[in-house]
């Protein structure tokens, strides 16, 4: 299994609209579901989001940003960088 950390970059905020907001987060929660994703959340200024997701293969990654329907409809791009995950917390309320 990889690891990624993906950064969403907002380009053109202008064509978002409730529709494609809630094919978002429905696309979003789904590979939550699955539990592809592990966290998810929108950066503090309000330019796009941040998550961690795993996939098998980088491509298989590539394929599910290039479905993600903010990306579909002109809106964000992404950029993500793969990653070891050397420590992990066992910190249970590390997010409260």
């Amino acid at each position: 299994m990889k690891y990624f950390m993906v950064e969403g970059m907002l380009k053109n905020v202008d064509k978002l609209n409730d529709e494609i907001m809630k094919q978002h987060m429905a696309y979003t929660q789904k590979a939550m579901d699955e539990g592809m994703i592990f966290l998810s959340g929108l950066k503090k200024d309000q330019s796009g989001g941040v998550f961690l997701i795993k996939s098998d293969t980088e491509e298989r990654l590539k394929e599910y940003l290039d479905h993600e329907p903010m990306h579909l409809h002109g809106i964000q791009d992404y950029r993500y960088v793969e990653f070891d995950a050397h420590y992990i917390s066992e910190d249970s309320h590390w997010f409260s």
